[in-house]
Parts: C-alpha cells; sequence; structure tokens
C-alpha cells in the first residue's frame, strides 16, 4: 500500500518553486522574472521561468514584483546566543565569528545545526592567538614562537574555520601562526597593531580585519605606533586618529601594494563609524538597536568606553577626517583589483546583530563600491574568504539561503533592508516570526 501511494504521489511533492522574482545571484549575474525550485534545503533549479518547469504537486511561492538576494555573510562578528535569530531577522544565514570561547561557539553551533535553536551558520575561530601580555582575558598567550605549533593544533582539532591574531602578535609570532596553520589548511586572519599590513600579508596571513596595520604601512615611521598598543585603547585610538594624517598619494600606493599580494580586506567601516561618532548623542538615534536587548545596551556603557578610550571632543573632527581617509583607501584598494569582504563587528557598542551589515553595505557604497560589488562583499566574496562554495551563490546545488526582498538593492544598497522573507536551509519565515520572543 505504501508503495502504491508513494508511486501515484505527484513529481513535485517536497520542491518549492519560488516564482517571478528578479534575481542577483551573488556573482553579479540578474535573472529577471527567475524560478527558484528549492528540496530538501539544496536548489534544485535556478534560471528565466521559461527554462525552468515547475513540476506538479510543488510548493508555489509568487514573487512578481520582488527580488532575491542570496543570504547575507557576516564576515566578522563575535556570536552570542542571543544574537542568533536577530541575524537571520536581517537576512544574514551565515557569520564568520572571529573570536570567542571555543566551547562555547561549538555548543551553539551544534545547537543550530540541530535545529534546537534557529541561527545562521556559524564558521568559528575559537579564541584568538595574541602575544605577551593578551590584551582581554580568555585570549590564547603566544610567548614564543614555538608556541603556535599546540595553540594551532588544539583549534585545528575542534574543526575552526580559520584562525585569529590579535594585537599584540609580532612579525615572528605571525609567521609562526601562518606556518603552523598551513600545515592544517586553516587560513589566518589578523587584527593588527604591532605588526603593519603588508608585512602580514607578506608573511601569509589571508585577511586583515578593521584595515588595522594599514595606517602603519603607510607612514614613514610606524614605531610609535607599534608601541601605543602596550596599552589596547591608546593604540587603537592612536590607529584610528592616524588615518587623517596619512598622504593620500602614499596611501594610493599602500592599496595597490596590498591588493597585489592577494590579502582580503574585512573594513568593518561600521565599527570606525561608531567611534567617530559615539560622542554625538544623536548617532545611536540613526540606527536600528531594535533587535539589542535593553540589557545588552546597558552593558554598551558609553560613558565608560569614552573614558577609558580617552575621547574628548576635539577628537570628532579628527575622527570624522580619518573616514574619509578609510573609504579612500577601500576605494583605491578595490580599484587596484583589491577583495573586499563585508563585516559588522556586531555586538560590540552601537552595533547590531544583522542590523549593522545592512549599514556596512552603505558604507561600502559610500566609499565607492557599486551596489552589486558591496553585494558581492556580502555573499559570493565573503564564501570565498570561507572557502564556502555552497553559500553566498544561487545556482543548482547550492544551499536554499536567500532573501526576499520588496525593492531592488542594484537601484540602492538601503533596500537591503526592505525583507519580506528568509529562506536558510529551504527554511521560510518572515522577519516578523523570526522576532517573536525577543
Amino acid at each position: 500500500m505504501l508503495l502504491a501511494l508513494t508511486a501515484c504521489a505527484a513529481p513535485g511533492t517536497g520542491i518549492t518553486a519560488y516564482v517571478g522574482a528578479r534575481v542577483f545571484d551573488g556573482s553579479g549575474r540578474v535573472i529577471p522574472d527567475a524560478v527558484i525550485l528549492e528540496a530538501r534545503g539544496h536548489v534544485v533549479s535556478i534560471g528565466p521561468r521559461d527554462s525552468v518547469t515547475v513540476p506538479n504537486g510543488a510548493t508555489i511561492v509568487r514573487l512578481e514584483g520582488k527580488w532575491i538576494i542570496p543570504g547575507l555573510i557576516d564576515g566578522h562578528v563575535h556570536a552570542a546566543h542571543w544574537t542568533t535569530s536577530r541575524y537571520l531577522a536581517y537576512g544574514v544565514t551565515s557569520v564568520r565569528d572571529v573570536g570567542g570561547n571555543l566551547e562555547s561557539r561549538l555548543a551553539e553551533r551544534a545547537q543550530i545545526l540541530s535545529g534546537a535553536s534557529p541561527g545562521p551558520r556559524l564558521y568559528i575561530s575559537g579564541e584568538q592567538l595574541d602575544g605577551p601580555a593578551p590584551v582581554w582575558p580568555g585570549l590564547t598567550e603566544l610567548r614564543s614562537p614555538a608556541d603556535a605549533a599546540p595553540a594551532v593544533a588544539r583549534l585545528a582539532a575542534a574543526g575552526v574555520s580559520q584562525i585569529k591574531l590579535y594585537t599584540h602578535t609580532t612579525p615572528d609570532l605571525v609567521e609562526a601562526v601562518v606556518r603552523e596553520a598551513r600545515a592544517h589548511h586553516i587560513p589566518v586572519t589578523a587584527h593588527l597593531g604591532r605588526t603593519d599590513a603588508l608585512t602580514a600579508a607578506r608573511l601569509g596571513v589571508a585577511s586583515i580585519e578593521h584595515l588595522s596595520g594599514v595606517v602603519e604601512a603607510t607612514v614613514r615611521d610606524p614605531a610609535p605606533l607599534f608601541a601605543a598598543h602596550d596599552k589596547f585603547p591608546k593604540g587603537w585610538i592612536t590607529f584610528l586618529r592616524g588615518w587623517a594624517g596619512l598622504d593620500s598619494a602614499a596611501l594610493d600606493r599602500t592599496a595597490g601594494t596590498l591588493a597585489a599580494t592577494g590579502v582580503v580586506m574585512v573594513p568593518t567601516l561600521i565599527q570606525s563609524q561608531a567611534y567617530a561618532r559615539v560622542q554625538d548623542p544623536e548617532y545611536a538615534l540613526t540606527l536600528d538597536l531594535t533587535g539589542v536587548p535593553a540589557s545588552e545596551q546597558k552593558q554598551w556603557d558609553l560613558p565608560d568606553l569614552i573614558r577609558r578610550y580617552e575621547l574628548v571632543p576635539t577628537d570628532l573632527p579628527l575622527l570624522r577626517a580619518s573616514r574619509v581617509q578609510e573609504d579612500l583607501f577601500v576605494r583605491r584598494f578595490v580599484a587596484h583589483g583589491g577583495r573586499v569582504v563585508a563585516g559588522s563587528d556586531s555586538p560590540n557598542q552601537l552595533l547590531a546583530p544583522g542590523a549593522s551589515l545592512h549599514e556596512e553595505l552603505s558604507l561600502l557604497v559610500n566609499a565607492g563600491l557599486s551596489p552589486a560589488q558591496a553585494l558581492i562583499a556580502a555573499t559570493s566574496g565573503a564564501a570565498a574568504l570561507l572557502h564556502a562554495d555552497s553559500i553566498g551563490v544561487l545556482r543548482q546545488g547550492s544551499v536554499a539561503d536567500f532573501v526576499v526582498l520588496s525593492a531592488s538593492p542594484l537601484d540602492d544598497i538601503q533596500n537591503t533592508k526592505r525583507v519580506e522573507l528568509v529562506v536558510a536551509s529551504g527554511k521560510r519565515a518572515s522577519p516578523a516570526e523570526l522576532r517573536r520572543g525577543w
């Protein structure tokens, strides 16, 4: 009897057809009046309506007048349990977690993979590796290059996607970690402080976070900048201020030289924007912080941050001038053939899970990227950095991660915020459904 029922089942049973939208596939191609067939969490077929046959019995979702983009990938986060459903509600279906407790990240990833809790795919780093006197509690200290092998081996055994270096790693430590990571086929990324960006890239660092080390690679004498990192807040703010004094021609040369190395930049412009505007009480009012619980916003403690980072009112125009120079670097880096990946650094101060990635896309466009280039930085470009070829694109066989928008993101990048439906591994939900229980 069961065999007879199976034989009589319509050929489209278990298939969902998304019909009529324009599709930006993540590679730059636009498919008008498209059909996407999804089954078992993957794309079975995709193409113009006249090239894809919708089988009888398929569930049809009509999307005429809508746009579809691949599920967004946030290339720089520090995920926590409360953030995961927030990312999904904003169309972020994968995140690159670049620093956190290994055991808790593994447990969170297992929860999401089992379906026990909603959330994006987690590509984790585990604990960050830092030089002597680590900046934050919980980082793994490398006192000498000999410490690199056991530190990398522990992370590799856990199946991390990348290894993250932090600001106290000097060139000898960078070289040792890259060498050990290569033996395990794991890329290394870095938030630099005592190594300039060009040195790090030439030593084999695959990507650089926050544009760190670029100022040091551009000035004639980076020694004062390196020394400032003895104390983290001072070093970071000294770096941010340093952009304002850079010569544009020298910055362009640095952009070209770095692009030629193949290193990927994860600029997190939205993070620099937050520091440039943290003393402006009106700035927070321009942000979508609806996904950040009041308890988390309280922990941000912005007045304390301003005190610890020794920010004064005269820093406001200086940090805003630095933002202009950061935009120039990104624009020239891309013009020279460099690759950028969009990341938000959420949920740090004024950086909201999901929402801040959309702001990062807008800032990338303001810096000079086209909307298509910005989208690639948060889709196929981010997937390439993760060595993940089944996400960030929509093609036959890819994971069925995509976002339905009510308007064209190519006409206005702000339209990525107009999310109507999120499909993650074939499971679809509206933002309102994903927001329940926040």
